[in-house]
């Protein structure tokens, strides 16, 4: 589990910013970044407290924030953070959000199921929807997984959720948002306008005569037929990154979701909840994938 959080709109509070990634710290401690509306990005392999510590983050943030004459930056529009709990890729800056592919730049919170090839699973996402020019139905429709996630393409900001969570909310003339609605609330108080995303929604943001216009595009759609397998009980991925059936003798490693393999009952009408994303990301953390 990751966190996202961040700000869209001219004249975004640094300090709230802060007070989010200090918050984001409950869903990954592994490693830290940002990118904003200049295509710029910075991250680092250590947990927003200490990162936020550091000189050249700090620098950055500042001249997104306010801009910055010495280094020929105009405030920043957007800002979007991450905070990560590596699951497959070693914990380093290369493997730390975000990710960028051509035109596109984004942070994800979930898990996907992509090519070995791809060190981190998420790189796969931002690389799939380069090569479909933004197409996020063409390029994510047939990948099995789940997600919040957030992207900019040189042009405007884009928010989504496919079984994940993420809350925007607007104060002032500003929208912040978070994976988590306490860590928003915590952090704003009282939002003018608050939307958790539901499934498939897809937000863009655009910057227009100095104003933000927030638009809702179609959503997203996917052609994967269930996340649920009656074999199992539980989620079955098909690469072999992933692969539960030669790789994870599931009683025994997640003793206490027992019930949930034995009990196949409920199992076509049951949501891809939360307690399975956990049993993922945990045998995920244990793989031999995650020493890659």
């Amino acid at each position: 589990m990751c966190g996202l959080y961040g700000a869209i709109g001219l004249g975004w509070n640094e300090g709230i910013i802060r007070a989010l990634a200090w918050a984001n710290m409950e869903r990954g401690t592994d490693s830290t970044g940002f990118f904003d509306s200049t295509g710029k990005m910075i991250k680092c392999a250590e947990c927003a407290s200490d990162a936020l510590r550091k000189e050249n983050i700090n620098k950055w943030l500042d001249a997104s924030c306010k801009g910055c004459e010495k280094l020929c930056r105009i405030p920043s529009w957007f800002i979007a953070g991450h905070t990560r709990a590596a699951t497959r890729g070693k914990v380093n800056r290369q493997n730390s959000h975000p990710f960028r592919y051509g035109r596109i730049i984004g942070s994800h919170n979930g898990m996907v199921d992509s090519p070995n090839s791809y060190v981190v699973d998420s790189q796969y996402l931002f690389d799939s929807l380069n090569t479909h020019k933004g197409d996020y139905n063409a390029a994510w429709s047939n990948l099995t997984g789940y997600w919040a996630v957030t992207w900019f393409d040189d042009a405007a900001f884009y928010v989504q959720v496919h079984n994940g969570d993420l809350t925007v909310a607007k104060k002032g003339d500003v929208w912040y948002y978070s994976s988590s609605w306490a860590h928003l609330q915590s952090a704003i108080g009282i939002g003018d306008e608050v939307i958790t995303l539901k499934e498939g929604e897809t937000f863009k943001f655009e910057l227009v005569n100095g104003k933000i216009v927030r638009s809702e595009l179609p959503k997203f759609v996917s052609s994967v037929s269930s996340y649920w397998v009656k074999k199992y009980g539980g989620y079955q991925s098909t690469s072999t990154a992933y692969d539960w059936d030669d790789k994870m003798d599931s009683n025994k490693r997640h003793g206490k979701r027992k019930s949930y393999y034995e009990d196949n009952t409920n199992v076509a009408v049951k949501d891809y909840d939360a307690e399975w994303r956990e049993a993922w990301e945990t045998y995920c953390t244990e793989s031999e994938h995650s020493k890659l």
